[in-house]
């Protein structure tokens, strides 16, 4: 029997996927099957024998750790919390093929309402939920941001006619976006990490990501087959208007050029210049 939790997953992170407590839990299947293997043990093998009985003292040595058994304990009814949330909020769906970028059914509102209310009030009512810390923080957030969780769809008129929004329960379009950027990241870099990129990042790149979307490009487009058309349409429009520019003319300062056009303006100079030095 393999340890590996990993094989478990489905990829979606945690706290929806659970690895290590799924490691856990193999630790403790192995402990009770490998005094089974031992017996199935041929007498001539006695490496094989060895070895059994090596990787039953450190299965033991873990599965009799005091702490590590309050810590699975604790994760196995902080999963439980999670899982309840998780389907009264109808988030990534265990069910669903989409993942985390699962964008829920198109459940009522009143009805999403209703369970997630349902899950509030066994917040208070669980005796061990009501007096964790964790849990009162959640309930917190919970009574706080109720009304934004649970806003009534908004109608829209369209050329194509009228079109119903349902406001976003979540954040999961921004991390759908960040998701992508940071796949494509690892994909040219190896990195996994998208501080240093974010870091040095124009601030208007993310809207790049815009260009995936048919209805901007149409309307940046404007009727140009291809941004490379809309591209060269605006170097010629520049272009043009760089030809019609004004020359640009040196300001004089008041009253210069009423005396410039003085045909004797350099003889007045020459006298105030002489008249100066016989001063000096």
């Amino acid at each position: 029997m393999g340890f590996a939790g990993q094989a478990q997953r489905g990829w979606l992170g945690f706290p929806f996927d659970r690895p290590l407590l799924v490691f856990a839990e193999r630790l403790l299947e192995v402990q009770q099957q490998l005094p089974r293997l031992l017996a199935c043990c041929p007498d001539t093998d006695k490496i094989g024998e060895k070895t059994i009985i090596k990787l039953t003292r450190i299965v033991s040595d873990l599965i009799d750790d005091t702490l590590l058994q309050q810590e699975v304990q604790k994760l196995h009814w902080r999963c439980q919390v999670f899982d309840s949330l998780r389907k009264a909020m109808r988030i990534a769906p265990p069910d669903g093929k989409n993942g985390l970028n699962d964008e829920g059914k198109d459940n009522i509102v009143s009805t999403i309402r209703a369970s997630v209310q349902q899950f509030r009030r066994k917040l208070d009512e669980n005796i061990t939920w009501a007096d964790d810390k964790l849990c009162r923080k959640m309930a917190k957030q919970i009574d706080k941001w109720n009304k934004n969780l649970f806003a009534d769809p908004i109608e829209v008129n369209t050329p194509r006619g009228p079109v119903i929004i349902y406001p976003q329960r979540t954040n999961n379009i921004l991390e759908q976006f960040f998701r992508g950027v940071r796949r494509g990241q690892r994909r040219k870099t190896g990195n996994n990490s998208l501080r240093p990129m974010l870091q040095t990042m124009l601030a208007d790149t993310p809207l790049v990501k815009n260009l995936e979307n048919d209805e901007y490009m149409k309307i940046l487009l404007d009727g140009k087959a291809n941004l490379e058309e809309l591209f060269a349409g605006l170097e010629l429009d520049i272009t043009a208007r760089s030809i019609n520019l004004p020359v640009e003319i040196d300001r004089l300062l008041p009253g210069f050029r009423k005396l410039i056009t003085q045909q004797t303006v350099l003889e007045k100079v020459a006298h105030l210049l002489t008249k100066a030095e016989i001063m000096a």
